[in-house]
């Protein structure tokens, strides 16, 4: 939810404060009380700090601070808010809300996907050392690994089965393999992956929580990319490059992000992975540039 945040702020092209807040429990589960209450922290917020013309929020459990800035504020202020609020869509002057949400109004902005905080050109700019280190072989796939969610558990044969159909692609091509795996990802799953690479790959390394941070230099030295299917965030990220990315599906899956998935498929933005890793006439996500154009002329920016 950070980096979508950022990611609005930079196409906005905006001089940004990144603020980590946690609301109040109230003011998650009950986010309308922000229209007659604000939290201490917030009004500290605004007395010291210069006052915002624009306020981004994202995700369900920010929906009441975008509220209570905004009762305060008044016009003052625009409000954004990414990703659907499950509220009256009037609470906020602008929403930005994937397509796959199915969710349309006046004030709402589709999106394919998600927002990504970086782009295909910026990597290089990314402060990481060390890279040369990690690549030993002229081909490198990069996998990445979701988990656990609200509405799906992947069970440990999902991933004994990933890891296989993984060790299959890295080996056709003797490449190496890097593992990203999210904080979703439970321990037993990260045990079975480290376990069954370890007994029929040479080369691999599942980045430890640190070493997640070279995410995305990471990508400037990545030929192949392989992300499981239950995060639309990885997969908007990486679509957006003009890299291979093939999609591993677990079972159970949302319909809204089969429904996204299925989508990239039928642009030629992803393939579905079964074992092999191809190179293919890739073509590129282009959420950021559309949704820009939108929000200008929304707004009447220039």
């Amino acid at each position: 939810m950070e980096n979508q945040s950022v990611a609005l702020a930079k196409i906005l092209n905006a001089n940004f404060k990144l603020i980590d807040y946690k609301p109040p429990f109230f003011l998650k589960k009950f986010p309308l009380l922000g229209k007659f209450y604000v939290p201490y922290f917030l009004q500290q917020k605004l007395d010291t700090d210069i006052l915002p013309s624009i306020i981004i929020t994202t995700g369900r459990r920010m929906a009441g601070t975008s509220i209570a800035l905004k009762s305060i504020l008044k016009n003052n202020v625009k409000t954004i808010h990414i990703q659907n609020p499950k509220l009256s869509l009037n609470h906020f002057d602008l929403l930005l809300i994937p397509e796959h949400d199915r969710i349309k109004g006046q004030n709402v902005i589709q999106t394919k996907g998600a927002l990504c905080f970086f782009e295909e050109k910026d990597i290089k700019r990314f402060k990481q050392s060390n890279l040369n280190k990690i690549k030993t072989k002229k081909n490198t796939v990069l996998l990445m690994v979701g988990g656990n969610s609200k509405k799906q558990k992947p069970n440990n044969s999902e991933y004994f089965e990933l890891s296989t159909k993984v060790i299959q692609g890295v080996k056709n091509l003797n490449a190496q393999l890097i593992v990203i795996v999210s904080r979703r990802t439970p321990n037993k799953a990260i045990k079975i992956l480290q376990s069954t690479f370890s007994k029929h790959l040479s080369d691999f390394k599942i980045l430890s929580s640190d070493e997640n941070k070279l995410y995305p230099k990471i990508l400037e030295i990545i030929d192949f990319t392989i992300v499981t299917s239950d995060s639309v965030n990885m997969i908007s990220e990486l679509a957006t490059l003009s890299k291979p990315l093939f999609i591993f599906h677990f079972s159970k899956e949302n319909k809204k992000i089969l429904f996204f998935i299925s989508n990239l498929k039928k642009l030629n933005i992803v393939q579905d992975y079964h074992g092999y890793l191809f190179k293919y006439g890739k073509s590129k996500l282009q959420t950021n540039e559309i949704t820009i154009l939108q929000i200008n002329k929304f707004f009447g920016f220039k």
